[in-house]
């Protein structure tokens, strides 16, 4: 490990044990949401709200102004699933009937995602089938301006999951969720990625007197767990500072260079020659240099003959006001450790110096699994890099680590990038690090904007990436469930197509001995995503996925997606296929080991980070018996969450896998971290595959 880790350890030790009990404490008090009670984690959470678009304004939630429309304002509801059409945005519509609360209104969370101080105020009705929810909740209120002269122009707040079409004295004002081009009707799914905004309504949107405000907020679906809806206008007297800052020039002279962020390092082709690498600026760089040097022992490298690489960068799609920048260094020597710095050699702006190996093609190697880190707090982001560091450190000398989906809770977020890979800079800076896009990152470029990739031709990196990649004698196929076809749910046909063709080529050559597929959404985990229904539909991830991994011969499937820990039988088109085991000891740990399996092993590693689900208790005993592992987690000794009754509390319970590769025998090791405990890991798990 790099040598800030004691110094790193002791911080987030002391920022986790103030989320642990100062975020769950301030849940149970059903006055948290006040300011002079927030815990540090509230404190930090109300400023999560996504980056801003390249025409919002530069306000925060606490800017002086005067509130026209409070976000905790009363409004009239109709949570009866009727469709409404158009009549209730007419100012003059009857509402008399509806029942009546204050914001936020919602159900599914005791308290906001975004602030975990905020408790829910008014719980609405869903329906009578938590499977077949309303798709559609109407609310109502009016508010009163009694001059408009003052006002340079009028702040907007909006939070809402799924998503929503706002009108204001009867005309719409804005829509999230929904694109703009789409007819809405009751049953249109919505999906508010960034969830909650702040942004300018045009100052012709108000009138004297008395104003109203409908909206309907959408669901995603009728399976969604849960619905959230708060917003509040402020006037302001002075005109609001906008800064476009996809129009601004780089490098831009108005901004100063600061520093090197999100720093990570990929495989980038030949694993034995080459790598890539991803970090970010603001506006005030434009060079983008890769400096390479043979691993030293000093504490302070010279780079003075290090090999020089150029890249190229472009504005954040997400945050333009961030600088991404992407290189490739070609030529390296295999079997050897380097260290290495990014940044900007005219303006001398470096990041701090990291280290990376690369693969010698001996069949012998070592890299560390985990999942869903998906932090929405920097508080939380803290905690899912605990978790990395501590898995560094126990799997010891170790090739790479793979994160099996949902790096972040909101890909458009750029700030929960931040949070997440900063938080994470000694483990970032110290192992090449790779990635699946999880649901959550999905949105647009969020996912292949921070991971320097060599994709597949034609893969569509919008939604994320699949690729593929040897290492030594394994290849590793990831896949990329962001993409929907009516012939596979999760997938198009091409990516299908590339699969069957990439893992039989990968077989042609004599030195692989694994194939291994990396998908967050996988066919057998065991919590609430095991009956989704793009899971279990007759085109879902379970219906076709297990027969293709068994036509190609994958030996290990690594999932993500469903927050437990779970690990089954070898599978053979659907059905447990169980080999001879044979019992081994590996570095002290007995391991099982099957043998000439003939079907495909499906890990899910749980949660690097806070959220975790309870195991799912409308599968059958049929399913589970194709599980060797299927426990209810180990989370839920620690009661229901306090802001979701429906999971565990979050934040206790973490898990990493270690795998090694020893020519023809993988065996891995499973272990949890307790932060009641005091956040050592233990093994909870064991197993292994032996080809003889």
């Amino acid at each position: 490990m790099g040598k800030r880790s004691f110094v790193k350890r002791v911080a987030s030790s002391l920022l986790l044990l103030t989320m642990l009990f100062g975020i769950q404490a301030s849940a149970s008090s059903s006055n948290s949401s006040s300011a002079s009670n927030k815990s540090i984690a509230g404190e930090k959470s109300s400023n999560a709200s996504s980056s801003a678009s390249s025409n919002a304004t530069d306000a925060s939630e606490k800017s002086e102004g005067t509130v026209l429309l409070p976000r905790d304002q009363e409004w009239k509801y109709n949570d009866e699933g009727k469709d409404l059409g158009q009549e209730f945005i007419n100012p003059e519509y009857d509402s008399s009937s509806w029942k009546k609360g204050k914001a936020p209104l919602g159900f599914g969370n005791a308290f906001s995602e975004t602030d975990p101080t905020l408790p829910l105020a008014t719980e609405v009705s869903f329906g009578p089938d938590e499977n077949n929810k309303y798709m559609t909740t109407y609310a109502v209120t009016e508010f009163d301006v009694s001059s408009l002269k003052d006002f340079k122009t009028f702040e907007c707040y909006i939070h809402v999951d799924d998503g929503a079409v706002v009108y204001i004295n009867g005309k719409e004002a804005f829509r999230k969720g929904i694109d703009d081009k789409e007819e809405v009707k009751f049953d249109t799914p919505a999906k508010f990625s960034s969830k909650e905004e702040t942004f300018n309504l045009p100052v012709d949107v108000l009138k004297e007197g008395k104003n109203t405000v409908a909206v309907e907020i959408h669901q995603d679906g009728g399976d969604s767990s849960d619905l959230w809806f708060e917003m509040g206008i402020t006037g302001k007297t002075e005109e609001a500072k906008v800064t476009d800052w996809t129009t601004t020039p780089v490098p831009n002279p108005e901004v100063k260079a600061d520093k090197v962020s999100r720093v990570v390092v990929t495989f980038h082709g030949d694993t034995k020659t080459s790598k890539g690498f991803t970090w970010y600026t603001n506006q005030g760089s434009a060079g983008s240099d890769v400096e390479i040097i043979e691993k030293t022992e000093e504490k302070d490298p010279k780079f003075d003959s290090a090999m020089k690489f150029k890249g190229e960068f472009k504005k954040s799609t997400n945050a333009p006001e961030y600088v991404m920048h992407k290189a490739v260094a070609d030529g390296l020597e295999a079997g050897k450790e380097y260290m290495y710095r990014v940044g900007d050699a005219e303006i001398g702006l470096w990041s701090e110096v990291g280290e990376f190996r690369t693969a010698d093609n001996d069949g012998k190697f070592t890299f560390i699994d985990l999942a869903d880190p998906q932090a929405k707090t920097e508080v939380e982001a803290e905690l899912s890099a605990s978790t990395m560091e501590i898995s560094q450190e126990t799997a010891g000398d170790h090739d790479f680590m793979m994160i099996n989906g949902d790096v972040v809770d909101t890909g458009a977020n750029e700030d929960q990038w931040g949070w997440v890979l900063d938080a994470a800079d000694n483990t970032a800076l110290s192992t090449t690090l790779m990635a699946a896009a999880g649901n959550h990152d999905e949105d647009p470029e969020s996912f292949i904007e921070h991971f320097n990739l060599k994709v597949a031709e034609g893969s569509d990196t919008k939604t994320g990436a699949y690729y593929s990649y040897d290492y030594e004698n394994a290849h590793f196929v990831v896949l990329n469930n962001n993409e929907d076809s009516k012939e596979y749910r999760d997938f198009t046909p091409q990516q299908i197509e590339w699969l069957k063709k990439d893992v039989a080529e990968a077989k042609k050559n004599p030195e692989i001995q694994w194939v291994i597929a990396v998908t967050h959404k996988g066919p057998y985990t065991t919590s609430n995503h095991a009956t989704d229904e793009d899971i279990k539909d007759e085109n879902g991830v379970r219906t076709f996925l297990p027969e293709l991994m068994t036509e190609l011969g994958v030996d290990l499937v690594l999932q993500g997606h469903d927050h437990i820990y779970a690990r089954t039988l070898p599978i053979k088109n659907g059905e447990a296929a169980p080999a001879t085991a044979e019992e081994m000891e590996l570095d002290g740990q007995k391991i099982s080991y099957d043998v000439n399996p003939e079907g495909t092993v499906y890990m899910i590693p749980a949660t690097a980070g806070p959220k975790v689900y309870y195991k799912n208790p409308k599968m059958d005993e049929a399913f589970y018996a194709l599980f060797a592992k299927a426990d209810e987690n180990s989370a839920a000794v620690y009661g229901p969450d306090p802001s979701d009754p429906k999971r565990p509390a979050r934040s206790n319970i973490q898990t990493f896998v270690k795998f090694s590769v020893d020519g023809n025998k993988l065996s891995a090791v499973v272990y949890e971290i307790d932060r009641k405990k005091g956040g050592d890991p233990y093994v909870i798990d064991t197993f292994g595959i032996i080809k003889k």
